[in-house]
């Protein structure tokens, strides 16, 4: 059915790079299988065109060719499910059911052992940020390593999230293109997932806890708690610093006090805020050693972030947080400087 495809392809084309159609038959796109030219940003190379009375998708920069109904059902899997209900009632046919199994074949899976995953969850409805064009533009442009940018995942739209569980599956609103960022245990559990828009969405992060009454705290299954630890408020600013780790928010008191006596809490640079002084003075009250950016090199700084693009490097920013550190009273009095600036 042409028009009932085209009908779900011009549902996704705010989603997908440099989308056009060409006339009613031909959609052009960059590629999102291959990421498609990585000299030249503006070549788009995806072609969705008609054979018969369908669609057929072709890439003439990987050569990936496929049904347009399979490239809803692999980049948009919600919108596919969409199109096969509406397909199936035009048409009148039924959903084919699977070959009914035996009770001594089939193998329950609780719900919370497939959240505890550590892999398959995510490749299962996600990118590698570093593969996709959209969250690997975004991540270089704001400078964040490369190494680190394949730590993270990718949605063309965030409804694809309310995937991960029923939970949340009324709550994930508006389907802005994220960036994944997962929360691993110490012992390398999935127990939870903060995707974080690439637009001008009013809502930045979107963040699904899968185990209650776990704190999420990001990078934790890869810490080394026998070295200095920098903890920071935002998981994606934790990734310009060494063996550190994140809070997603401002709540550091959730850390665990076993990493009090190597850990450097980082919050971000943001004097005038009484909410973060509020926070900063408890945590200095609890016995925690706080980073003050009580230093001319970053004062127009907000965050990490901002300071390594304003050109700073990872060392200089090391070399700032460790010498601005403070503990007990030298700390109080760094901190009412501060608040002052």
């Amino acid at each position: 059915m042409l028009w009932l495809e085209r009908k779900y392809l011009s549902q996704v084309v705010s989603s997908l790079e440099m989308a056009k159609w060409k006339n009613e038959n031909t959609l052009n796109h960059r590629c999102p299988y291959c990421g498609d030219s990585q000299k030249n940003q503006y070549k788009a190379r995806g072609f969705h065109f008609t054979v018969g009375q369908n669609f057929i998708y072709k890439c003439h920069n990987c050569g990936k060719s496929t049904s347009s109904v399979n490239f809803l059902k692999d980049h948009f899997p919600i919108i596919h499910k969409e199109y096969i209900k509406e397909w199936l009632q035009e048409t009148g046919k039924k959903p084919r059911t699977k070959k009914t199994r035996s009770s001594n074949d089939f193998k329950f899976t609780p719900r919370k052992e497939l959240l505890n995953m550590k892999e398959v969850d995510l490749t299962a409805l996600c990118f590698r940020a570093n593969e996709r064009s959209a969250s690997r533009d975004y991540l270089e442009s704001r400078k964040f390593p490369k190494d680190k940018i394949k730590q993270l995942w990718f949605v063309n739209q965030a409804q694809t999230l309310s995937s991960f569980s029923e939970k949340y599956r009324d709550r994930v609103l508006g389907n802005d293109p994220r960036i994944v960022i997962p929360f691993y245990n110490e012992n390398g559990e999935l127990i939870g997932i903060s995707g974080r828009a690439i637009n001008d969405s009013p809502l930045r992060y979107l963040t699904m806890r899968f185990v209650d009454d776990v704190p999420l705290i990001y990078n934790l299954n890869n810490v080394d708690n026998t070295k200095t630890i920098f903890v920071t408020e935002g998981p994606l600013d934790s990734l310009f610093l060494p063996n550190s780790i994140a809070v997603g928010g401002s709540d550091f008191k959730k850390i665990d006090k076993k990493f009090k006596d190597n850990a450097i809490l980082v919050y971000d640079n943001e004097p005038r805020s009484t909410e973060i002084i509020k926070k900063i003075s408890e945590v200095i009250e609890d016995g925690w050693t706080v980073c003050i950016w009580n230093d001319r090199r970053v004062s127009q700084y907000k965050d990490i972030n901002d300071m390594i693009q304003g050109g700073l490097t990872q060392d200089e920013i090391v070399e700032v947080i460790t010498s601005n550190s403070y503990t007990g009273l030298s700390a109080k009095t760094k901190l009412t400087e501060w608040k002052r600036i």
